[in-house]
């Protein structure tokens, strides 16, 4: 059986070796790292199961910022990080947790409560992950269900192409789930939101002093997604004079951290995606033809949410039963004749025009099922196009607005009419500025 590895990051001597002692004596392997510099040379080598994290690496430094700047660099590695501090302070405790810390510990500690604490991180880690968002009951995606657990589990580059809104970063997440890289990080980059000046230090990283602006050491998205995945979204939109920087990363396995003097090797499955057309834009000359066979070891196709109806009553109850938590609002059915006029909609823009639809009826829905008068399509013949389209809090102001006039501006009827408290109807009365009967008495 592996043994975990934990890396411990302190600038005390005796620490690391007290937290040695006892993380080795309980069967996990052991890795130690003196301050942010040696943690961030070691996690560029290694992937641990959990950091054990100090606050402050300076003498006579109580403040902390020194551990929440480091676990910010962590962070976007997705390892389970617990912070560690001798100086009992609540609100730095918060700080971390709200920062990305999976929990915080106080020195000296409990032997049985840290190794419990460490124990639960990395089951939670490890147990294999189940994502519920995946709908695949129509045809068409039962046959692409079928080829993505044929192709999930090798190490082939593959290409997702589809309209926008399908779904193409569910599909990669899914392929991951199902490969031998899942307890990996997938690391996802939007390829047309990188500005071109950080390309290089995006992907490859770079030291600190690299450049006028490197005050301290980056890790990139192909070190980050070491033993995973990493996703190229919107593949078609990156530059063309930045392409041979990425084919020749897909061509010899190797990159260089700005600021670096020795390659690093590459070892993730990488996963591209886009809308567009490649081959017209090769042949357009925007695209480099030697960089999509590289890409696209193998093409899969996602349907568009009009070509998959079948599909649709199971993500609106996927939809339903999210905003309902979101809202803590009931969860509640779609009536024959809503779920007929979803079905039949043409969905221009799929899958993500259907999670606005139905985030959008649950808010103004106060009746027992979402009905025809709750769904808001748009360009929907029937309604005008003079009229422009409403945002979520006009919406569910103009809700508040119809229920209270249903019930003569009686608060506890309408309340319950929206299925929400009475303080919570008061909030959002206040917030728009409405009126209602006075109870308080």
């Amino acid at each position: 059986m592996n043994q975990p590895t934990i890396l411990v990051v302190d600038d005390d001597d005796d620490i690391r070796f007290a937290l040695t002692l006892l993380l080795e004596q309980a069967g996990y392997r052991v890795v130690e790292a003196d301050g942010p510099v040696q943690c961030m040379q070691l996690l560029s080598r290694l992937t641990p199961a959990l950091v054990l994290l100090d606050m402050n690496f300076t003498r006579d430094t109580t403040s902390g910022k020194e551990g929440l700047a480091l676990l910010a660099q962590i962070n976007p590695l997705n390892i389970p990080v617990i912070l560690m501090t001798a100086w009992a302070n609540i609100e730095l405790a918060v700080t971390g947790l709200q920062n990305g810390a999976k929990d915080f510990i106080e020195k000296p500690w409990r032997k049985e409560k840290l190794l419990s604490q460490i124990a639960n991180h990395i089951k939670s880690v490890t147990a294999k992950p189940v994502d519920t968002s995946w709908i695949a009951q129509s045809s068409a995606m039962q046959s692409l269900e079928t080829l993505i657990k044929q192709l999930a589990p090798t190490d082939a580059n593959l290409l997702i192409l589809g309209e926008n809104g399908t779904g193409k970063s569910q599909l990669a997440k899914r392929i991951h789930l199902l490969s031998g890289r899942c307890e990996a990080p997938l690391i996802s980059l939007n390829m047309g939101a990188l500005a071109e000046s950080l390309f290089e230090s995006e992907l490859f990283g770079h030291h600190k002093g690299a450049f006028t602006d490197a005050k301290q050491d980056r890790v990139g998205a192909f070190s980050r997604a070491k033993n995973g995945t990493l996703f190229m979204d919107e593949i078609g939109t990156l530059p063309f004079h930045l392409q041979p920087k990425l084919l020749q990363v897909l061509e010899t396995g190797e990159f260089t951290p700005l600021g670096a003097n020795a390659s690093e090797s590459v070892n993730v499955r990488l996963i591209a995606a886009t809308n567009q057309d490649l081959a017209s834009a090769i042949t357009n000359g925007q695209f480099r033809q030697d960089l999509y066979y590289r890409l696209n070891t193998f093409v899969i196709r996602l349907p568009a949410l009009r070509e998959r109806k079948d599909d649709i009553s199971a993500l609106c109850e996927h939809f339903i039963n999210q905003f309902a938590a979101k809202y803590n609002k009931p969860i509640l059915p779609l009536s024959a004749s809503a779920r007929e006029l979803l079905k039949n909609h043409p969905w221009p823009g799929n899958i993500r025009e259907l999670s606005h639809v139905i985030e959008r009826a649950m808010l103004i829905c106060s009746s027992e099922a979402i009905e025809i008068s709750h769904i808001m399509l748009d360009n929907q013949k029937t309604q005008s196009q003079s009229i422009p389209a409403l945002t979520l809090e006009e919406l569910e102001k103009q809700r508040i607005v119809e229920v209270l006039q249903q019930h003569n501006q009686q608060i506890t009827a309408a309340a319950k009419s929206l299925g929400i408290s009475r303080n919570a109807l008061y909030r959002r009365m206040e917030k728009y500025q409405l009126e209602g009967l006075d109870e308080s008495f």
